[in-house]
């Protein structure tokens, strides 16, 4: 840029030069051959001078309102470099009065409401991120208040019930056997509950998980796991769905777990049954038990972790359904669309 005005200076001074020179020898070869007296010689002489000083300072003029624009156009550019290298509080120093200063006024105004987003922005991430900290305390806060309570009103009670049956039959093993064998068969039957309520609660605290495998053979592996290390009767009716992505297997198999650790723990049934197809481009989960059931209209929802499910049925697109009615046990829908084309991004990723 300072060559560029070097060069524009130099140019406009030997333009100044030269058209003296051509003014000053056209009125001597106009003299030569129409010759006047010398009065009208100096009057041209002094003419031609007064021209050329006048084109010279209006030259000059013109080349300082050029170079100042230039100045400004500079520290413009520059101004606008040093906000997008992320220095916000930079500010151009407005001196005159004019076109160009508005302009520059605007961009220091434009540069003081960018810099108050950003505070802005700033702010709201700070308050987001307190307010994940906070969310996150309350839900592990509430996760333990509910396995404290699960844990007292189920298996604590039921080993208090052991000990009381226990002591019961070894007093009445020699004085009424009768009595002390039908404590003995209690405790066995609770002592089966309390298993069956720790295997739901690890299942709920260290959920199985798929492991690379797909869908249909995880939910496989665990049913057959849940049939041989409980007393409730699983089925299954499992068909492989392709299509589906890997997010969407993941949610559908901790639906599965959470849906049959609420049956160990609370259905009190015998048999559970598990079913998952496609039809219509919806992959649909289906579990069943024939346990003692609920009204739902009564029972408060988030006690068995429905309203959780719900949720992350919602969160890949799918919808909850329940449907249950005391003594007829416990029916839970999930129906999910199938997106082929987000499989095979899926795989390409």
């Amino acid at each position: 840029m300072q060559n560029y005005r070097i060069r524009t200076a130099r140019f406009q001074l030997i333009v100044s030069f030269f058209s003296s020179l051509i003014l000053f020898t056209f009125v001597q070869i106009f003299a030569f051959f129409f010759p006047f007296e010398q009065s009208l010689l100096v009057s041209a002489f002094v003419f031609t001078v007064s021209f050329v000083t006048q084109f010279i300072l209006e030259t000059n003029a013109l080349t300082k309102d050029y170079r100042l624009l230039l100045d400004h156009i500079d520290s413009i550019d520059l101004f606008v470099k040093t906000l997008s290298a992320g220095k916000l509080s930079a500010r151009m120093n407005v001196e005159n009065v004019g076109a160009i200063s508005h302009v520059e006024q605007s961009l220091n105004e434009l540069a003081d409401k960018i810099d108050t987003q950003v505070k802005s922005l700033q702010r709201l991430v700070d308050e987001n991120v307190q307010m994940n900290v906070k969310i996150k305390n309350e839900a592990v806060t509430a996760e333990r208040q509910r396995l404290a309570r699960d844990l007292h009103d189920a298996v604590s009670q039921q080993l208090f019930a052991l000990s009381m049956l226990a002591s019961a039959a070894e007093k009445t093993i020699h004085s009424n056997p009768d009595l002390a064998a039908e404590n003995i068969a209690d405790v066995s039957d609770i002592a089966r509950k309390a298993q069956g309520e720790m295997r739901a609660l690890l299942l709920h605290l260290r959920p199985v998980r798929l492991n690379n495998e797909s869908l249909d053979k995880g939910l496989e592996r665990l049913i057959h796991e849940l049939d041989g290390k409980t007393m409730i009767h699983f089925e299954a009716s499992i068909h492989p769905v392709p299509g589906l992505t890997k997010g969407v297997e993941n949610h559908l198999f901790r639906l599965s777990q959470e849906a049959l650790s609420n049956a160990l723990r609370h259905s009190e049934a015998t048999k559970v049954v598990l079913s998952l197809h496609e039809k219509d481009q919806l992959v649909t989960l289906t579990i069943f038990d024939n346990g003692q059931g609920f009204d739902p209209k009564q029972e408060k929802i988030a006690s068995y972790g429905l309203k959780t499910m719900k949720e992350r049925a919602e969160e890949i697109g799918g919808h909850f359904m329940l449907t249950a009615h005391e003594g007829e046990g416990t029916s839970i829908h999930i129906r999910v669309p199938i997106h082929r084309e987000a499989k095979e991004n899926d795989r390409e990723n």
